[in-house]
């Protein structure tokens, strides 16, 4: 039976998650032993000029769902052990996320974190803003995760306002991107019950500034 794995989010942070492990993931023997792995990506959004810029996507995917076009540019990857499958909808409360083995929220959607964070029993949040990112997984304690995740926060790009008209890119998705394929490649190993396998520590960080807070 395939390893089940859904990713929320096509943007900023999903996008570059799922380019840096699909290669990696078709060359890997990982992926054979857990019987296969299915990556199912889950996004309402189109592809807009802006995304263009630091999330993947070209010209000719302008207008397109962007999980429809994320996942044409992972078909080179696919084969018998990893697949990709593209849900044009945004997760909500009918959303049957149990049957998922592991769930990775790439969006700036608080609904999706609760969603996720109550219902799934092996989850992993990332979200960036600017250059910074926070890294929360299922380990992480009930105190922390309600301190950092409720209803009434407002959702957000991940570039501040008017960045990438004035060329003030930052990466703090991609930092969140490299971090979550880094955890997913261990979580994998801790499945396998392979040794010295470890999940990364949840943390909160600046590119510029380096570690803000880190949860033990």
């Amino acid at each position: 039976m395939r390893f089940k794995v859904a990713v929320i989010g096509a943007g900023g942070i999903g996008s570059n998650l799922l380019r840096i492990l699909a290669p990696t993931l078709s060359q890997s023997i990982l992926a054979d032993k857990l019987g296969g792995i299915e990556l199912t990506i889950f996004d309402s959004d189109i592809v807009e000029q802006n995304n263009l810029y630091h999330q993947g996507y070209t010209v000719s995917d302008i207008g397109k769902y962007k999980v429809d076009a994320l996942v044409e540019s992972l078909r080179l990857f696919e084969s018998s052990i990893i697949c990709f499958t593209p849900i044009n909808y945004d997760v909500s409360e009918s959303t049957n996320l149990d049957r998922f083995n592991l769930v990775i929220v790439c969006v700036d959607s608080p609904l999706a974190r609760v969603i996720t964070h109550s219902r799934c029993s092996i989850w992993l949040d990332l979200r960036c803003r600017g250059d910074n990112f926070i890294a929360l997984d299922y380990n992480a304690a009930d105190d922390v995760i309600k301190s950092l995740t409720n209803l009434k926060q407002k959702a957000g790009s991940c570039q501040f306002e008017d960045a990438i008209e004035t060329g003030n890119i930052q990466f703090g998705n991609a930092a969140a991107a490299v971090f979550g394929s880094q955890w997913i490649t261990q979580h994998f190993r801790i499945v396998l019950g392979e040794k010295n396998a470890l999940h990364p520590k949840i943390r909160s960080e600046s590119i510029t500034f380096g570690t803000l807070n880190r949860y033990l």
